[in-house]
């Protein structure tokens, strides 16, 4: 880990949740991940053997709204979205509420709300050594199936952050499953891969989060920015990568019935941009290529930007305070502080920085 960027979480403040009440609890934890009970589903909507890693959703309600699933990022649990919103830079009001309070504010009930730990405590706990893999991939498919099934609906927006991000992409590849998704929200996704993996290089046994496409397995892949080689023997990975058909940042021009947006830290990114290999590149890590289906992509960094210093994944803490999450927001606060952006991305049909018009805590920008 890089001297003098890390800092012990447990000395953090302890933010208060609004005294709205709603279905997911997060009462207790560090500024960015819950330590409240993970498994938070409703008993009528799933058995808790079918996904014992937790989540949360369902109740005594009918859904009339598209349902809404959120998939959380590396080290983290499905019930982060109900984390209180963070302290926002100097001269910003903070969020009034939690994302999935948001959600609940504007009108969405539990049977609308779902989220899904993909992710074990042991993975959770070492998150260098997660990769995308067939067994993650169909989880996240039958997930899907479930809350369509239980809902009645036939479609469902994806709201995901960080590895969730690819994680749903590259499920939703595989499966073909886009006839099944509305519209697809991606918060700070490696798309275009990590350049802060560059360091680590594509094929490090201690860093897997960091590996390249696997020769044997399409489907099997990390978060190493393609080389550009058409030898696979030398860091080729096609999902990060711009020119084949499994390509991230491209899949919007090939669903052209679906609807795309992104939030991004840019430079204030601390898992994309702590690295001076690629750093004239980082800040677009987590940019769809843009096409009339990807209708809004903004920038929400403020604070600190990320160390141009090189980070080794072979120690990684996800929750290392670099970037803008010291004082402003980073990689996990563009989630955290983001649910009045989401609420409208997927309640509205606005464009561009419209969609950031009740947003209060902090710059945006266009990031197109």
């Amino acid at each position: 880990m890089i001297k003098g960027l890390k800092m012990h979480l447990w000395i953090l403040p302890v933010l208060l949740i609004s005294s709205s009440a709603h279905s997911v609890e997060c009462n207790n934890h560090n500024g960015f991940i819950c330590s409240d009970s993970n498994y938070q589903f409703s008993d009528n909507f799933i058995n808790q053997d079918k996904y014992p890693d937790g989540g949360f959703g369902g109740g005594s309600c009918q859904a009339n709204k598209t349902p809404v699933i959120f998939l959380h990022g590396n080290g983290d649990n499905a019930i982060g979205w109900a984390l209180p919103p963070s302290v926002s830079p100097e001269s910003y009001p903070q969020a009034p509420f939690s994302v999935y309070e948001s959600f609940k504010q504007a009108g969405y009930n539990d049977c609308e709300l779902f989220g899904l730990t993909y992710l074990s405590t042991k993975q959770r706990q070492s998150p260098q050594l997660n990769y995308h893999d067939a067994s993650t991939q169909e989880t996240i498919h039958q997930f899907i199936d479930n809350v369509l099934a239980y809902t009645g609906q036939t479609k469902v927006n994806i709201v995901a952050h960080s590895l969730g991000v690819s994680m749903a992409l590259s499920s939703l590849y595989k499966h073909q499953a886009w006839d099944k998704i509305d519209r697809f929200i991606n918060i700070a996704g490696a798309i275009r891969g990590l350049q802060s993996c560059l360091y680590t290089g594509y094929a490090n046994a201690l860093a897997p989060t960091c590996g390249s496409q696997n020769l044997y397995d399409a489907n099997t892949f990390g978060l190493y920015p393609d080389n550009g080689s058409f030898s696979p023997l030398w860091g080729q990975n096609a999902w990060t990568g711009n020119y084949y058909s499994r390509s991230m940042r491209n899949l919007p021009s090939k669903h052209p019935e679906n609807r795309f947006y992104s939030l991004t830290a840019g430079l204030h990114d601390q898992i994309h941009c702590t690295t001076t290999s690629g750093r004239s590149t980082c800040s677009k890590g987590a940019l769809f290529t843009p096409e009339t289906n990807v209708i809004s992509q903004l920038q929400l960094g403020a604070g600190t930007t990320a160390s141009a210093l090189d980070f080794n994944f072979s120690d990684l803490s996800p929750y290392n305070l670099s970037g803008g999450d010291l004082d402003g927001v980073g990689h996990f606060n563009s989630k955290i502080n983001s649910g009045a952006i989401l609420v409208k991305m997927l309640t509205s049909d606005c464009k561009g920085t419209a969609c950031a018009v009740d947003y209060v805590s902090g710059p945006v920008i266009d990031a197109f």
